[in-house]
């Protein structure tokens, strides 16, 4: 018995890309994070739906697990 907590013991990561939902929550959360001013210059440069997506991608890109990381190792089909 450890007493790590759960988060620190690897066998626990997750072994999927973040899903959809997970994603807004992050979204919810970055732009809660935000200084007021940060998040009103992305919603007036972009707009508040594209200013959602560009900070999506963000967590999107920082996703380890994402498939667009994804290397196949043996010839595609």
């Amino acid at each position: 018995m450890s007493d790590e907590p759960g988060w620190m013991n690897s066998a626990n990561d997750r072994k999927t890309p973040y899903t959809e939902d997970e994603l807004e929550e992050f979204v919810e959360g970055g732009i809660l994070g935000l200084d007021q001013d940060e998040w009103l210059d992305l919603k007036t440069k972009y707009g508040e739906h594209a200013a959602r997506e560009v900070i999506k991608s963000g967590f999107i890109a920082g996703d380890d697990k994402n498939l667009i990381y994804f290397e196949p190792n043996d010839e595609v089909h």
